[in-house]
C-alpha cells in the first residue's frame, strides 16, 4: 500500500477539534500492525466501531467504503473529483460534515470526512483484516504523535505538556501542503550519493521509495525487477525493485535497502506536488520509536532492539495472495 495521494483540502474547524478526554495530558492506544501499517479501532459517532490506517501522508480523514455512510444515512454535502495526468478521474468520493471520530482517550468532534465513490483501495483485502478508512493531518496537527512498534502502542501527547524525550536523535522535520519532510542521506551505488528529500508516510509499507525522474543522480541499479510495488488511490503502482547500498538518516544507517522505483505513468503522486526525492515507510519505521511533533518541527527517533538490525526483504515469489469472502477467509 502508498500512500501520499494529494487529496483536496476540507474547509472546516476540523484541525481543531480533537482533544483528549477527562484532560489528560497524554493517552495510550493500543494498535495492530498489518503489513508495516498502523491500525486503531475508531467509532464513528460515538457507536459504529471501525479499523483505521493512521497515515501521514494523506491530508484529510477518508471512509473508504460508502456503504457505511448510506446505511447511516449520513450526509453528504457535496461531491468531489480528484484527476490525475491527462485529466482522467483518479477517484470520486463525497463529503461529510459534522460527525465524532471517537479513539481510546480521545475524541475529534464536528469532523468532515472524504467518503469515497468505490473502494480504490481495497485495503481490508490486501491486508487480510476489517479495514475501513484512515485518519490523516488532522491528528498529527492536533497532538504529538508517537508510536511504539515493539509495544504497539500509539500515544497522543498534550503538546504544551510535551516535553522532548531523553535518549531520542531530534531530527529537523519540514510540513508542507500538511505532509512531513526530512533529509537522508542515500548511498544509492558505490559511485553514487544523494542527499534526498524524502517524506515520512505512516501509511505506506515500503522501507523506502524513489522518484528516478526528482535527481540525477537517482537511478535503478543495474540489479533490478519488475514489480507491483503497491496500490494508491490511483490504482494499482508498477515499477521496479532493487537494492541501495545504504540510507543514513541522523546517526542511523541502514545497509542493504530494498527500494521502489515506481514507473510515473502509473504513480501519479508525483505530479504538482511539493519537490521530493521519495518516500520512508513502514517498513524502516517500524525498526524505531517515532514521535511525530509538527508544532517543533521536530521528529524524534530511537532504535527498536527488536527490530532495529532485521534484515530487509521483500516478496520474491512473483505471488500476491489477498483476503476475499464476506468474513476474508
Amino acid at each position: 500500500f502508498v500512500s501520499g495521494i494529494f487529496l483536496p483540502s476540507i474547509t472546516t474547524a476540523q484541525f481543531f477539534g480533537y482533544k483528549l478526554m477527562y484532560s489528560k495530558k497524554k493517552v495510550h492506544i493500543p494498535f495492530e500492525v498489518y503489513n508495516n501499517l498502523v491500525v486503531i479501532p475508531i467509532k464513528l459517532n460515538g457507536v459504529v466501531p471501525l479499523s483505521f490506517v493512521v497515515d501521514s501522508g494523506v491530508r484529510s480523514s477518508i471512509i473508504t467504503e460508502k456503504l457505511i455512510t448510506d446505511i447511516l444515512r449520513l450526509p453528504y454535502s457535496r461531491k468531489i473529483t480528484v484527476n490525475g495526468p491527462g485529466d482522467y478521474i483518479i477517484l470520486e468520493a463525497y463529503v461529510i460534515n459534522s460527525v465524532d471520530i471517537v479513539l481510546d482517550g480521545a475524541i475529534g468532534s464536528d469532523q468532515s470526512i472524504l467518503v469515497l465513490e468505490e473502494d480504490y483501495l481495497n485495503l481490508r483485502n490486501h491486508l487480510g483484516t476489517e479495514v475501513q478508512g484512515m485518519l490523516g493531518y488532522d491528528i498529527f496537527n492536533r497532538f504529538i504523535v508517537g508510536f511504539d512498534y515493539s509495544r504497539q502502542l500509539m500515544t497522543l501527547h498534550e503538546p504544551k505538556y510535551f516535553k522532548p524525550p531523553r535518549n531520542y536523535a531530534e531530527i529537523p522535520l519540514s510540513i508542507e501542503d500538511t505532509k512531513p519532510y526530512i533529509f537522508a542521506k542515500l548511498q544509492i551505488t558505490d559511485t553514487t550519493m544523494v542527499y534526498a528529500k524524502l517524506m515520512v508516510d505512516t501509511g505506506a509499507s515500503h522501507a523506502l521509495l524513489l522518484n528516478q525522474d526528482s535527481h540525477e543522480d537517482i537511478s535503478i541499479p543495474e540489479r533490478n525487477f519488475n514489480a507491483r510495488i503497491g496500490v494508491g488511490l490511483g490504482g494499482p503502482i508498477s515499477g521496479k525493485i532493487s537494492m541501495i547500498e545504504s540510507i543514513e538518516i541522523n546517526k542511523f544507517s541502514f545497509e542493504n535497502v530494498f527500494t521502489s522505483f515506481p514507473d510515473p505513468e502509473s504513480y501519479p503522486d508525483t505530479i504538482g506536488l511539493i519537490y521530493r526525492n521519495g518516500t520512508i515507510g513502514g517498513e524502516l519505521l517500524s525498526r524505531f520509536k517515532v514521535i511525530f511533533d509538527y508544532f517543533n518541527k521536530k521528529i524524534y527517533l530511537k532504535k527498536n532492539p527488536a527490530s532495529y538490525r532485521k534484515e530487509f526483504g521483500y516478496n520474491m515469489s512473483g505471488i500476491t495472495v489477498i483476503a476475499d469472502g464476506e468474513d476474508l477467509n
